[in-house]
């Protein structure tokens, strides 16, 4: 595989910024698996990161260049900041950054990433496991399939976990104003930012919708997200998002997001470049 860190200007965030992007190699190199066969076009996974972090995570922290290697596979790793890939109330836009601008950049710098629905996957964890439903749900026409591992930046659902943590003066309330424009997220209950809305909403107005894959660790604070998540696809008549949940040892760390990222990989039809 090759690996491109990218620094870009964006016009709709106005402000440079980073992607990290994993690309196919005939050789891998040493230890990196099969050679595969060059194509025209590749899948793509647009891989999120969480609150905390940035574009360069998943590969300082997982082996996702090792996993991504024997299936011919574009890896994009765009960095949000802690927007929870909105666009922000006081703050860039980053949802439109992340739908609009960044694939034509990337369609521009790399030709060869497959411009199919089908062949477009999106994952995250944890805010980036919210992102990836929120932008899947929102453009079913340009994603085949959602991963979400450990799902976090939810409205309404932050007080399932977050409790009465922190005052108004915390980085969470501060958050919140940036990007909602209120401090408490889950009194957005019933808005367009509700999650478990979208969910509903976008099944009944949608024809086409993505496949949905979701992993939870059983100790994760978090637990409780995944549970009304878990709730809101599985009460859909039909399985609309052919919706699959999962979960396995692990509180919210990277042992947990290694282990999720390269099982969800291993679902996907992808067969190298043979």
């Amino acid at each position: 595989m090759a690996y491109a860190e990218v620094k870009l200007y964006s016009e709709v965030l106005k402000m440079e910024t980073g992607i990290g992007v994993i690309l196919p190699q005939k050789v891998n190199g040493i230890g990196m698996g099969e050679v595969i066969q060059l194509k025209e076009q590749y899948p793509v996974l647009w891989l999120l990161h969480g609150r905390s972090d940035d574009h360069t995570i998943w590969m300082r922290r997982t082996s996702i260049e090792r996993y991504a290697a024997p299936l011919g596979l574009i890896v994009v790793m765009p960095e949000v900041s802690y927007s929870r890939y909105l666009n922000m109330a006081h703050g860039p836009r980053y949802y439109d950054y992340m739908t609009k601008e960044l694939p034509e950049i990337c369609k521009k710098m790399f030709p060869k990433m497959s411009q199919k629905r089908e062949d477009n996957y999106i994952a995250g964890l944890s805010m980036g496991g919210g992102g990836a439903m929120w932008i899947g749900l929102h453009n079913p026409d340009k994603y085949g399939t959602i991963c979400m591992l450990s799902t976090g930046g939810i409205v309404p659902l932050e007080g399932l976990w977050r409790g009465k943590e922190g005052d108004a003066n915390s980085s969470y309330m501060r958050c919140n104003r940036d990007i909602y424009g209120v401090e408490d997220s889950d009194s957005l209950a019933g808005t367009d930012y509700d999650i478990l809305k979208v969910i509903r909403e976008t099944a009944e107005k949608q024809s086409v919708l993505p496949k949905v894959y979701h992993a939870m660790g059983t100790e994760d604070v978090r637990y409780p997200v995944a549970m009304k998540i878990k709730e809101a696809f599985e009460s859909l008549p039909g399985n609309p998002y052919q919706y699959e949940y999962h979960e396995g040892p692990g509180k919210h760390e990277w042992e947990f997001w290694d282990t999720w990222i390269r099982r969800f990989l291993e679902t996907l039809p992808l067969k190298g470049g043979n």
